[in-house]
């Protein structure tokens, strides 16, 4: 299972313009943008700057950006609970590597207590919002997760989606 976190923290070093999403018109858009081209740049530091005002209006690409930062200890203390909780903040506004990254703090317990049950619906969510790399955190979860548990843990997802609804 180690290889799951190394797996996908690779893919997201790698990739963390795609890992942040899409983007769209504005000044916001302009600002986030302006902030990853500082973090491809390895300048996290005006990274940092730039995301966090749009982090504390609550954009979500931002708030997943910080979340990794704190997770990987780029800019920052490596600090898992700190991440954890920008973290959650994204995952809750529907952005599907924030729950990607969520899902596998809970399943390692790292920042959050350790839950399979939580990692399965965030990992879940994470799929549905369109990340194929949430498949194998999802199907890792799920094997690990007692029988007498599954259907809390798929009344979870239901519960998280109504959630992530009424926060965007």
């Amino acid at each position: 299972m180690s290889r799951l976190i190394g797996l996908v923290a690779l893919i997201l070093c790698l990739n963390l313009s795609t890992f942040l999403g899409t983007t769209h018109a504005g000044t916001d858009d302009d600002d986030f943008r302006r902030g990853l081209t500082a973090f491809n740049a390895g300048d996290y530091e005006t990274a940092l700057q730039v995301w966090r005002p749009l982090a504390e209006k609550n954009e979500p690409r931002s708030l997943a950006g910080i979340g990794f930062m704190y997770h990987r200890g780029m800019g920052v203390g490596a600090d898992d609970r700190e991440a954890a909780a920008w973290l959650l903040r994204a995952a809750e506004r529907g952005q599907a590597e924030g729950q990607l990254m969520l899902g596998i703090l809970y399943y390692y317990g790292r920042g959050v207590p350790q839950s399979y049950v939580q990692a399965y619906a965030w990992c879940e969510l994470a799929e549905i919002n369109g990340n194929a790399d949430a498949t194998l955190c999802r199907d890792a979860a799920l094997e690990s997760i007692p029988d007498a548990d599954r259907e809390k843990a798929f009344r979870l997802v239901v519960e998280l989606r109504e959630r992530q609804r009424s926060n965007r």
